[in-house]
């Protein structure tokens, strides 16, 4: 029996209860699916995956994501850096219109990026600009304009930094930097390759193509993104024809990759995250670095991989991802429980000891807790979950209250500072996270951040990957490992890396235009 025969029934089911949501499939559209609605259509507050996808399609950046870790051209086609690294010069491409047909010009990004960090526009992503001269004067209100934004002429843009800060390229690809207008009427207008038609909320959202986009328009009319929070109703809906990309929830994958119906369909992407447990370094047990090492000894990773992940990820040594430290990759902890036992018995731990682990509220996620509680036991660590909303959850872990929490780390750009400075330099650390210090690490961090040579920029993170490794402030996980199945007809797509590099401009249909 095949995949599809075996969820006929379900897609029957549903078939009667969802008439009203149910869209026919077309050779003109791309149909997406959301888990959730979007927060918001503005760039300035897409601090979440879906609000930044959707900002992807309707808006640009100077700077994009390509497939990998790479930076492509995209408002600007090209850039200077200079000054050893504390000024941009961006060279705007001169066939670039707002939906409105205003022609884009450098003058036009300089309002973009201060409208960023104005006050009255509420934005969390203020931090993208924070090193530019000039930046908190503006937001202070002592000064009307930002100094180290400049137009150098229609088509060059100039930004100058307090400092050479090595990942702001990257910052400038990030969707809150996407450069927006402000119509007479305070409509957003953007210069992306989609326009948003309909909104219905907790239904779907329906985006038109942008006539007049630059470059490569999309080559389908429409893009239609489902909004479907639960698992089966996707499934159903994909295998009907009513979507033509959907993550394989995990659960569901032995079954997909099984079917040789669809097996050659599904496409796998290293995901740029960590996932890990982080230890509260300021106090006993775990401020002492042989108890920190024994759990990271303690934990059967694979086995969670292969039971709870199917075999998708790739074991942690430290928090950079391997995509980010090219060349050969740091040994992970090994499966050792007597050496586990040891460390803690060494550590004064020899009738074992207590803890607290805490989690949000998630199904999948206890089954992975669960294990990880099993097999701590089998060295003598107690634990007790302790499961939270998200709110509450992320609020103890700002004021340093959990023990140990599982929690994971997205890339906002692809730079192994972002996997360092805001986890692990000391003053974030010491108000956010694991509470662990270490002078030397906050030594190499900036030297990270300054350097622009990218060779001695990767040793450096060697270096402090290797101290974190060491010195072990969490109990390192995995990196996961996406697959999403594809409609057999569409052509030109295949994943990002970067979770808003996709604009789905060369998506074509067999059978479409």
């Amino acid at each position: 029996m095949t995949l599809r025969s075996s969820v006929s029934l379900l897609v029957f089911i549903l078939w009667g209860i969802l008439p009203s949501c149910a869209i026919e499939p077309a050779d003109h559209q791309l149909n997406l699916v959301f888990t959730g609605d979007p927060k918001s259509t503005d760039p300035a507050h897409a601090t979440d995956v879906r609000t930044g996808q959707l900002c992807a399609l309707l808006y640009d950046t100077l700077v994009g994501f390509g497939y990998g870790t790479e930076l492509i051209p995209l408002l600007a086609e090209s850039w200077d850096i200079v000054d050893a690294g504390r000024e941009y010069h961006f060279h705007l491409r001169q066939d670039v219109h707002f939906t409105d047909g205003t022609l884009l010009t450098a003058t036009l990004v300089c309002k973009s990026l201060e409208r960023l960090l104005h006050p009255n526009t509420h934005s969390h992503r203020t931090w993208l600009l924070n090193r530019v001269v000039g930046a908190e004067e503006f937001m202070s209100g002592s000064a009307d304009s930002v100094s180290g934004i400049r137009a150098a002429d229609d088509s060059t843009l100039v930004i100058r930094l307090i400092q050479p800060f090595a990942p702001f390229l990257g910052f400038m690809a990030m969707p809150a930097a996407a450069v927006v207008k402000i119509s007479d009427s305070g409509e957003l207008l953007g210069t992306g390759p989609w326009l948003v038609e309909e909104w219905v909320h907790d239904g779907h959202l329906l985006l038109q193509k942008n006539q007049h986009y630059f470059g490569d328009g999309p080559a389908l009319d429409q893009l239609r993104i489902r909004i479907l929070p639960e698992a089966l109703p996707r499934t159903a809906e994909f295998v009907t024809g009513y979507l033509d990309i959907m993550e394989l929830p995990a659960a569901e994958y032995p079954l997909w990759l099984d079917d040789p119906e669809w097996r050659d369909h599904i496409h796998h992407q290293d995901e740029l995250n960590t996932y890990y447990i982080g230890l509260n370094c300021s106090r006993p047990p775990f401020d002492d670095v042989r108890v920190r090492q024994a759990l990271n000894h303690a934990v059967d990773i694979d086995h969670i991989l292969q039971t709870i992940h199917h075999g998708r990820g790739i074991r942690a040594a430290g928090p950079i991802p391997p995509q980010l430290l090219p060349g050969d990759p740091l040994k992970p902890y090994s499966y050792d429980p007597d050496l586990a036992r040891d460390l803690l018995t060494q550590a004064g731990y020899v009738d074992g000891l207590e803890v607290e682990l805490w989690q949000s509220q998630s199904p999948e996620l206890l089954l992975i807790t669960e294990a990880i509680q099993s097999q701590l036991a089998a060295v003598g660590v107690e634990v007790k979950l302790i499961r939270n909303d998200w709110n509450m959850f992320s609020q103890a872990i700002t004021q340093g209250r959990p023990d140990m929490y599982y929690r994971s780390w997205w890339a906002d750009y692809p730079d192994p500072e972002n996997f360092l400075a805001p986890l692990f330099e000391s003053q974030a650390s010491l108000t956010r996270w694991t509470r662990y210090v270490s002078t030397p690490l906050d030594s190499l961090i900036a030297a990270l951040q300054g350097e622009t040579d990218e060779s001695y920029r990767q040793q450096l993170a060697r270096r402090a990957n290797a101290i974190l490794h060491q010195d072990a402030p969490w109990i390192y996980l995995w990196h996961s490992q996406s697959a999403m199945i594809v409609n057999p007809n569409l052509q030109g797509w295949k994943p990002h890396l970067m979770f808003n590099a996709q604009k789905y401009n060369r998506v074509t249909k067999r059978n479409g235009p």
